[in-house]
């Protein structure tokens, strides 16, 4: 079997890869798994153990380092939602914005995941082909957030903001949101990425400068997002 003792402190993207390595791992093994509930499980229809009589194995935590390698199931089949897809303009776009303790524990995210130009391009390359723009943040006042708002009323196009833009409570909510949009530009969060696994079959908007940085640090993710086509989660287009 293959068990999480417990989740680190961390967000709810982290846990949500977690689990889902725990998953994959155990699947490619043909083995059961245990873990105890997380925070946001409830939005899925996802067990927490599936008990059998093999060897118990502990798995240390990782994230994005183990999706490509233990890759065994579709994550839309192990993450399916108990709530309601939401109401949700055709041919809308989850525009993503990580900040807060990112400025201080992952510089690279915002300086180079996160430019704002980065941002600006992406919206001039989906203005023809979305009518809404679902804004989601954890930071209100940052940069490029700003940049991309004030670009959004430039060019008239329709936009919105996630509720938990203005309460860190409705995590949930605006997970559940993102992950049924038909388009995202994306952003270098786990948050992101998980809700870029689930739901609608997106086609997501990556930096090509972020993504050529992590192939230089020899990020397995990013370097394996790359080379693969994954029928979950893929580059669409790099801006």
């Amino acid at each position: 079997m293959i068990l999480i003792n417990d989740f680190t402190p961390c967000g709810f993207g982290n846990k949500f890869l977690y689990y889902n390595n725990m998953r994959q791992l155990a699947a490619k093994l043909n083995v059961g798994y245990a873990c105890p509930p997380w925070e946001g499980l409830t939005i899925f229809n996802t067990p927490t153990e599936n008990m059998t009589s093999t060897e118990p194995k502990y798995l240390d935590f990782c994230l994005g380092e183990k999706y490509f390698e233990w890759k065994t199931i579709s994550t839309r089949e192990i993450f399916k939602f108990t709530v309601e897809k939401p109401p949700l303009i055709k041919n809308s776009c989850a525009v993503h914005f990580r900040g807060t303790d990112k400025f201080r524990v992952d510089r690279d995210a915002i300086d180079i995941g996160q430019k704002t130009q980065y941002y600006l391009d992406a919206i001039d390359r989906l203005k023809e082909e979305v009518n809404h723009f679902y804004i989601f943040t954890d930071d209100l006042e940052m940069e490029q957030f700003v940049a991309a708002v004030e670009r959004l009323k430039e060019l008239k196009l329709g936009y919105s903001f996630g509720d938990n833009t203005w309460n860190r409570q409705y995590f949930a909510d605006d997970f559940v949101r993102m992950s049924h949009c038909d388009y995202m530009i994306s952003s270098p969060s786990t948050f992101n990425i998980a809700a870029g696994m689930v739901g609608t079959n997106k086609k997501i908007i990556h930096s090509k400068e972020w993504l050529e940085n992590r192939k230089k640090k020899n990020d397995r993710f990013w370097v394996e997002l790359l080379e693969n086509q994954d029928e979950d989660y893929s580059i669409w287009e790099l801006i």
